[in-house]
């Protein structure tokens, strides 16, 4: 699907659109409850896959719908503004099959990489890499600490995986280990793993401010045999690659969602202000000028960051990842993550006391937005990169800040 501009849909977008939005209702309706339980429920993945979106992101060639950023915004939008939860979990059942292209799997070994692919476009999946101690303003402790020792046929695992998205609902889980002994502590291989396997276990950690529907529990491992041919891929220095190579799919697909999340919070709240008729008053609070200027500051802050994510998605799919792209995605991403943090400050005093109530969206759409902007690269890494972008700086020389 090929966009003619940037609001200018086409019609096979506007049906994509209306598809998205249509599975946004089964969201919608089950978001509340997939918050209180900490819990995608069963449903909303049911509704998800029954569009065909599970092999959004996989090759056609493969067997997908081989969507582009720009069509995929389109989907990730809608599906944000039915569950947050629900879609930001969606987005990572993606990653094994983006991330182990990005790493050259497709290339390496062409028939491991068609298996992930119709592993995605067929059932759900997770990708563990993150674990505790890491930081995600220090890129060198994204290296794993957890390992793997070789053995006769395969490997053993060992170690504690942090941030598990989706581990438990999935059936399939590409998961990140250092090679042990190895000279090079950057040296790691992908295992494909099945979750429901014997000597897997998932701690219930995952009790947090704002998207628990994702339920990124811990993973740890304790000498779990695994063969050979469940390691998709071994090398060293993936992390610096894959925010290279893969950065559209891993990081800018974020940006979407955050749309959706914003989008949910304006309209809810137009929809409340209206509602408001104070006593002795015939208009409505949406008349009050505090209600406009809130409305109308945040509306300017949507449309501002649906337009820069929308160009850098086209440039992306038109050219690549060209530089132009690459930066493109943090100043996208910093966009939307500045217009949702303004969001979370004033709808709250536009709205009054009564509307923070847990009965109504907006305390669920608040704790969400203000945890899934964290996801990095979070401002902090979206300010440099897009300095870095602006100033045509050579990142290899930004020097670490802690010694």
């Amino acid at each position: 699907m090929k966009p003619n501009g940037l609001t200018d849909l086409s019609p096979e977008q506007i049906r994509l659109q209306d598809t998205a939005r249509e599975v946004a209702q089964v969201l919608k309706k089950n978001a509340d409850q997939a918050d209180r339980e900490r819990w995608v429920p069963p449903e909303n993945w049911e509704a998800i896959k029954s569009a065909g979106f599970y092999g959004a992101l996989v090759p056609k060639a493969y067997g997908g719908l081989g969507m582009g950023m720009f069509d995929y915004g389109l989907m990730m939008e809608q599906l944000g503004q039915g569950c947050s939860g629900t879609a930001m979990a969606f987005n990572m059942h993606q990653m094994s099959m983006s991330l182990m292209k990005g790493a050259g799997l497709k290339t390496i070994n062409k028939s491991k990489f068609a298996h992930l692919c119709e592993l995605t476009a067929n059932n759900l999946m997770s990708a563990v890499a993150s674990e505790p101690g890491g930081s995600s303003l220090i890129y060198s402790t994204f290296n794993p600490s957890s390992y793997v020792e070789i053995v006769d046929g395969g490997y053993k695992l060992y170690g504690r995986k942090q941030f598990g998205t989706n581990f438990e609902a999935s059936q399939y889980s590409m998961v990140m280990f250092h090679v042990k002994d190895s000279s090079d502590l950057t040296e790691s291989v992908f295992l494909l793993l099945d979750t429901k396997m014997d000597g897997i276990k998932v701690e219930d950690t995952w009790d947090t401010l704002g998207l628990r529907a994702t339920r990124s529990n811990s993973v740890v491992f304790d000498g779990l045999y695994v063969p050979e041919d469940q390691a998709l891929i071994r090398g060293s220095n993936y992390f610096q690659s894959l925010l290279q190579n893969a950065s559209a799919e891993f990081y800018h697909t974020f940006s979407s969602v955050y749309l959706g999340i914003l989008t949910a919070m304006i309209d809810w709240a137009k929809q409340y202000l209206l509602s408001r008729v104070p006593r002795g008053y015939a208009l409505p609070m949406a008349y009050h000028p505090s209600s406009l200027q809130t409305i109308g500051m945040l509306a300017d802050r949507l449309d501002q960051a649906r337009l820069i994510i929308r160009q850098v998605s086209l440039t992306y799919d038109r050219y690549g990842n060209t530089p132009e792209a690459f930066y493109g995605f943090a100043k996208a991403k910093l966009s939307i993550t500045n217009a949702l943090m303004e969001a979370v400050q004033i709808l709250p005093s536009a709205c009054g006391a009564n509307s923070l109530y847990n009965k109504n969206a907006l305390p669920r759409l608040i704790r969400d937005a203000m945890v899934a902007t964290v996801m990095p690269p979070h401002m902090y890494q979206e300010r440099e990169l897009a300095a870095v972008g602006s100033m045509g700086l050579d990142m290899s020389k930004i020097h670490p800040p802690l010694s």
